[in-house]
């Protein structure tokens, strides 16, 4: 049966003989139900298993610490922060409508839709691993955490030479500062930079001889103004350069700015350059096809007056 302690909702029953007493955490009747329904499927669960004692009503806070225990992949730690301020107090069981509504106060704080589904994403692996592996739900709760759909919602975002300069100017660490100006010159991903070692440097080139992420060998120029910055290997590390680059776009008002977006940039400036084919760009970002590569093919608006310049020569 549920009753209440002041605002607070607590379930009381028997199970084998033991009176059980455990508060829901909630005020609120309907989702005070849905705990005392995991609570005695808890118990019930134990009995079967031969353990008793009382059951523990899990907090969305203690999942995140035995996630991140259980290596969490890095690049959803920042993502997983944001959901634990959300979050951190409610049990388990209420997770869905605490993320529903998490959504929702980010869609108000317009966040784009690719942000709000990296978050959701957490909230989804960690219920999922708390059914599946832990034993600390009864039913699988992430399956009703439901994503936006980004069909069509590829973002392509590209700096200027001016916005990359106002950027690299609010940097504080001069080693934050080399990382992220050749992100920008060379499209080099932030983890192939931290990666780089002294025999990766042949000036004027950087060499990834290794097998890369498009599975070819990569040779990338480096302008020489910029020659003195690759001091490899670099004595930062991936947090550090994190904290870096977001204290920088929020000192320059842009905090929609990604680290990726260096890439984009650096492949956006060559692309508008009819003269430097699709199949060299392709090997100097490491894609694996120039189908990948062609996504930049519309910023190559000079390409048409060169067809048509090349037409207008035809005699007949």
């Amino acid at each position: 049966m549920l009753y209440k302690r002041g605002e607070i909702w607590w379930v009381k029953y028997k199970a084998k003989g033991q009176q059980i007493r455990q508060s829901t955490g909630t005020t609120s009747k309907r989702e005070a139900q849905v705990v005392e329904r995991e609570l005695r499927g808890q118990t019930a669960r134990a009995i079967h298993a031969g353990r008793t004692g009382k059951p523990v009503v899990r907090l969305y806070s203690e999942a995140m610490e035995k996630w991140l225990e259980s290596g969490a992949p890095k690049s959803m730690l920042s993502h997983a922060r944001i959901t634990n301020d959300y979050m951190s107090d409610i049990p388990l069981h209420l997770c869905v409508p605490a993320a529903h509504l998490m959504k929702s106060n980010m869609l108000q704080n317009d966040l784009s839709v690719q942000t709000i589904n990296r978050r959701l994403s957490v909230v989804r692996r960690i219920l999922n691993m708390a059914y599946k592996e832990w034993d600390w739900l009864s039913e699988p709760l992430g399956t009703k955490i439901k994503l936006f759909s980004e069909k069509g919602m590829e973002r392509e975002f590209y700096l200027s030479r001016e916005e990359v300069d106002q950027l690299i100017g609010a940097v504080k660490s001069d080693e934050a500062r080399k990382v992220i100006l050749l992100a920008a010159y060379t499209g080099l991903r932030r983890g192939e930079l931290l990666s780089l070692q002294p025999s990766n440097w042949q000036q004027p080139y950087i060499i990834l001889s290794n097998k890369t992420k498009g599975k070819k060998p990569r040779t990338i120029p480096v302008i020489e103004g910029f020659w003195p910055y690759v001091s490899l290997p670099f004595q930062i590390t991936a947090q550090q350069l994190r904290e870096q680059f977001e204290a920088a776009r929020e000192a320059i008002g842009r905090p929609d700015i990604r680290f990726h977006d260096m890439r984009h940039t650096y492949a956006s400036w060559l692309a508008k350059n009819p003269k430097i084919p699709l199949t060299m760009l392709r090997d100097l970002l490491g894609h694996s096809s120039v189908a990948v590569t062609s996504k930049y093919s519309h910023l190559r608006g000079d390409t048409m007056d060169i067809i048509t310049e090349t037409l207008g020569q035809t005699k007949h």
